[in-house]
């Protein structure tokens, strides 16, 4: 591995101190490379050192606990296990059929944990989306006790998706014990899952989680590929299927029996939705409608009609009229605000982003605290993506309860667990039996579960059910058998919604200032935690003349880090588009111009943007105005250190007095090196709070909370086998470096930056991005030699062509 190290000239002397220390880091030596072409400010350092290495949380080792298993199966849970039980003597492709509640993923994971991990076999968990996955690998972690694993003392598992925190194909390895992976990963690097692992495998059981989507090509074609190589191997007998789902029927009548094909074992064990309810695991439903008394329904043609009935699809026009409707909204909204203590917390499913964006404009103009998800927004213009981050952030804080009210578009039907539901608000008409099975499911977590005796279910019906037969949601329990029967549903892919983000208005950013709360204790503290800091000063007017210099902080989070990194090093040719001559002093007007070209060029999300505020922009304008300079960048090098929760064990396994406490966090917050104080605000007090709740946890005040971490043994890898916004994540100083010398090494000596395909070329960084010649799909590493520099245009026609070739 080599550390790749840009210094200003006009810098070296100044950290010429810091580059001799490297040899403390484990870097042996410095040579110096040839200037490669770039600008004659800068001077490129090729460090050789020993390969650096990292451990990553998507691999590793799972060691099991001593004991018995705290998470105790309730009986339909242990039935369903036994029916797997007699199934596995001989091999077998079925379902395990739970409504939503019912425990699918715990069930199937202490059943797996028992038969496949503990016996030596190999297991492959799949699932269409990567919260999903998550979900999975931490069922598995705090279920591997020796009650269930009495044979092995740990296991390997690794966690494959396209979601950067996340591993790839290329990575497996015959020693990997579960593989918990997303069918469209594994289907890219489909050769890799078979070499590399299925062929060393005696016996696989493969679990395909929300099933009901199996019959779609992408999952046959990896269930049919892994089948044919035991079969080429004529070792049959090996391979067995297990299928998770609340919803094993199809819809769509040209795909009876589909299901059925793929997995020709049928139902191994189902359990009522009635029966849950019965032993207070789920709620008791108790419907309600809302009449709303408006006639969309007389725009519809013949063809709209036949469009409902075939794909429960909206027409435009019409989703477009429910989403703006003003009538409608303040009636669903008004319904809420009369039955406030009865129907909180509220889970609203809209008919669409527009919907959910003026729904929650509504909500918060009436002081209720809610928030909406939606599944992607893409900006036509721009390309940019609200990072989906943001939604998970957004289900922890209605978990907590700092959210009231949360409405979702297309997200919520499928794995998530939301406990504190009380009410689902059905806004959006259905004529898709799994999909209101799906919407209704979320609220009816019972109180043997920790949830509510009964949960409220609120359809809003239009005057249109002489046009169209919607599905009754009061039916759903009556229907006999409903949950059972192959009925197949409609396989019709959800395109995501192309929308401009700048007309989203009212989306609550990321930014928590809840730290002084008393429901800390869910918060997942290091998340909020930024990647690095611009500190810089700036000499300002005074009443007495004299300039007085004032201090100001920047922070940096992953949503913003690469903008301000493009922003910071373009300033000189921003500033061209202005003549300050030789003031140091911007104008009202001439600020007001370079934030609002800023914002354009590098944020033009910036509504979304965790911690943006157009004063960090200007501050930073004025500081160069004043000193041609760009500002001074610190990472986070230790942000992963930043947990209060080390600090609270510290204290807790040492058994330290009032007195030692005091003085240790003292130090800590005094610490110069650290950033403790940057991080909580120069508030002592929330930093001391914070502490105290991660004590609490610690002694177990909170009994719903497992004291008792799952013992995990992550792997160490090489650096450079990282994607760079791994890398970004485990060390950010390292990141900017390897970006900053790939950026030199397309850089010519006046400044201009030159696409590696295209020759397109630009002295502005925005227009380009940092693309792997080989990709980490196939193997290849985060090194100076296997990256270069593209256009977008370039790197987004690059990435076209690859997906084809897939």
């Amino acid at each position: 591995m080599s550390t790749f190290v840009y210094f200003k000239s006009s810098d070296r002397t100044k950290l010429g101190v810091d580059y001799m220390q490297f040899g403390n880091t484990g870097i042996e030596g410095a040579e110096r490379l040839s200037t490669l072409g770039q600008a004659p400010d800068f001077q490129l350092f090729l460090c050789s050192s020993i390969m650096q290495t990292v451990q990553v949380e998507y691999s590793g080792q799972i060691q099991v606990n001593t004991g018995k298993n705290p998470r105790e199966l309730y009986a339909h849970q242990n039935e369903a296990i036994k029916a797997l039980d007699q199934k596995n003597k001989l091999p077998f492709e079925g379902l395990l059929v739970l409504p939503t509640g019912g425990g699918k993923t715990l069930t199937a994971v202490h059943w797996l944990l028992r038969n496949f991990i503990d016996k030596r076999k190999k297991v492959l968990w799949i699932a269409h989306r990567h919260e999903l996955l998550d979900q999975a690998l931490e069922t598995l972690k705090f279920s591997a006790y020796s009650s269930l694993l009495n044979d092995i003392e740990k296991f390997r598992y690794r966690v494959i998706s396209g979601h950067p925190k996340h591993d790839r194909p290329v990575n497996i390895k015959p020693t990997d014990d579960i593989i918990i992976a997303s069918k469209d990963s594994l289907n890219s690097g489909l050769d890799y899952l078979i070499n590399n692992w299925v062929k060393h495998s005696d016996t696989i059981l493969l679990v395909v989680d929300e099933a009901h989507h199996a019959t779609a090509k992408t999952y046959r074609k990896l269930i049919d590929s892994i089948k044919q190589n035991f079969k080429d191997r004529g070792r049959t007998d090996g391979f067995r299927m297990l299928g998770l789902t609340a919803t094993p029927f199809r819809t769509d009548k040209g795909e009876q029996g589909l299901l059925k094909k793929v997995f020709p074992d049928d139902i191994i064990f189902s359990e009522h939705l009635r029966t849950l309810i019965t032993r207070g695991i789920l709620a008791e439903p108790i419907f309600e409608n809302l009449e709303t008394e408006l006639d969309f329904y007389r725009e519809l043609t013949d063809k709209d009609i036949k469009a409902i009935e075939n794909f429960d699809k909206l027409p435009t026009k019409i989703a477009e009229r429910i989403a703006m409707s003003s009538i409608r909204n303040k009636r669903i909204v008004d319904c809420y605000i009369e039955n406030r203590e009865k129907y909180k917390p509220l889970l609203v499913f809209a008919v669409d982003v527009q919907h959910a964006i003026e729904l929650n404009g509504l909500f918060k103009n009436r002081d209720i605290h809610s928030d909406f998800i939606v599944a992607k927004i893409i900006d036509e213009k721009t390309g940019a993506t609200v990072s989906p981050k943001e939604n998970s952030e957004k289900i922890k804080r209605f978990r907590a309860g700092e959210l009231e009210v949360l409405i979702n578009v297309e997200m919520l039907v499928e794995g998530t667990d939301l406990p504190n539901v009380q009410t689902v608000f059905l806004t959006r008409p259905t004529t898709s039996t799994i999909l209101m099975t799906q919407m209704i499911g979320r609220g009816l977590r019972g109180q043997t579960a920790g949830g509510t005796e009964k949960a409220y279910v609120v359809s809003f019906i239009d005057n249109w059910e002489d046009k169209i037969n919607w599905v009754n949601p009061e039916k759903l329990i009556d229907i006999p058998g409903v949950e059972f029967v192959d009925r197949d549903i409609e396989t019709m892919k959800r395109i995501a919604r192309l929308i401009s983000i700048e007309k989203i208005e009212e989306f609550a950013r990321m930014m928590d200032d809840s730290i002084d709360t008393t429901v800390l204790e869910k918060l997942d503290f290091l998340k909020r935690v930024p990647v690095g800091i611009y500190r810089f000063s700036i000499l300002e007017p005074s009443e007495f003349d004299e300039p007085v210099s004032r201090n100001y902080d920047v922070l940096l989070y992953s949503d913003t880090e690469e903008a301000y990194d493009s922003f910071v090093n373009d300033l000189e040719a921003i500033f061209k588009s202005i003549d300050i001559e030789n003031r140091e002093i911007l104008t009202e007007e001439e600020l007001k111009y370079l934030l609002e070209l800023t914002k354009e060029l590098y944020f033009p999300d910036y509504p979304f943007l965790l911690g943006y505020r157009d004063a960090d922009v200007e501050n930073i304008l004025r500081f160069y105005a004043q000193k041609q300079m760009e500002p001074e960048f610190i990472a986070f090098s230790e942000r992963r250190k930043c947990d209060v929760s080390i600090v609270a064990r510290h204290i807790y396994e040492n058994d330290l007095t009032l007195k030692q406490v005091t003085e240790y966090l003292t130090s800590l917050w005094n610490d110069s090196k650290s950033f403790w104080q940057v991080l909580f605000g120069y508030n002592y007090l929330y930093f001391k709070k914070q502490v105290d709740i991660e004590i609490n946890k610690l002694i177990g005040a909170y009994p719903d909370l497992i004291v008792t971490p799952p013992i995990i043994i992550p792997d160490t890898v090489p650096l450079e086998s990282l994607s760079l916004i791994g890398i970004r994540e485990k060390d950010p100083a390292e990141y900017r470096d390897i970006k900053d010398a790939v950026f030199a090494k397309y850089t010519d000596a006046k400044g201009f930056i030159t696409c590696a395909i295209s020759g397109f070329k630009s002295q502005m960084r925005r227009d380009f991005q940092v693309d792997h010649i080989i990709p980490m799909s196939k193997g290849g590493l985060t090194t100076l030699e296997n990256l270069q520099v593209l256009s977008r245009k370039a790197h987004a026609e690059k990435t076209r062509l690859e997906n084809l070739k897939r």
